[in-house]
């Protein structure tokens, strides 16, 4: 597939089948992630492949959890935004979310069932923790990011669905803890992985994007 077309059609799955990738697809796919680009080729990701009992502990954990570590975030002093942008992000959001929620309530989907989706990888057969370290400049985050995105799309172009997982993050502390992870690991987002259900509503949702021009500047 052309790589624009490939960009282009990979989306967030919701609803997967039961058969788990083999390993060989999952290493191919981290593979191409390790290529992502990084400053100064330090590689400071680890890939935390979870399959059966470990996936099982971690969307245990997260339910559990999430609602705490939540509310602890949401305490932390808010980053600085202009005004005229936070409405901008919230005027997106809001029509984003409408457009989903509609969509769903035509096709007569359980809200609350999606909702809980988010707290267990959509319960896909395995799921990947995207992990890296400490560093000043932040350039081992964005790395680890990058190659998040590079595993994504080489799992779409093997005919695997994924879903970015946030609740990761935001329960690392106790995710850490139930994995005997190391205390300066830094549990980036996580990554729900396997083979979708095509005709899904779930998988169908509408998606957007806005016209280059207005998120571009030219200097």
């Amino acid at each position: 597939m052309e790589m624009l077309a490939l960009i282009k059609e990979r989306k967030s799955i919701r609803h997967f089948s039961a058969e788990a990738p083999s390993l060989r697809l999952i290493r191919e796919c981290l593979e191409a992630a390790s290529w992502a680009p990084n400053p100064t080729s330090q590689q400071p990701w680890k890939f935390i492949v979870l399959t059966s009992t470990a996936l099982k502990t971690v969307c245990q954990v997260i339910e559990e959890n999430f609602a705490t570590a939540a509310a602890a975030m949401a305490e932390r002093p808010a980053p600085v935004l202009s005004e005229d942008m936070a409405r901008v992000f919230k005027e997106r959001k809001e029509q984003n979310f409408g457009e989903m929620f509609s969509f769903l309530k035509e096709k007569d989907v359980d809200l609350q069932a999606i909702g809980k989706g988010n707290f267990v990888f959509h319960n896909a057969p395995m799921g990947i923790i995207f992990a890296t370290y400490p560093c000043r400049d932040q350039n081992f985050l964005k790395s680890t990011v990058a190659a998040m995105q590079t595993f994504m799309l080489a799992a779409a172009a093997r005919g695997l669905g994924t879903c970015w997982m946030n609740a990761v993050s935001i329960c690392q502390d106790s995710i850490k803890k139930a994995l005997n992870l190391a205390s300066d690991l830094i549990l980036v987002d996580g990554i729900a992985v396997g083979y979708p259900i095509q005709n899904s509503p779930l998988n169908q949702l509408p998606r957007h994007r806005l016209p280059v021009e207005e998120v571009t500047e030219f200097r």
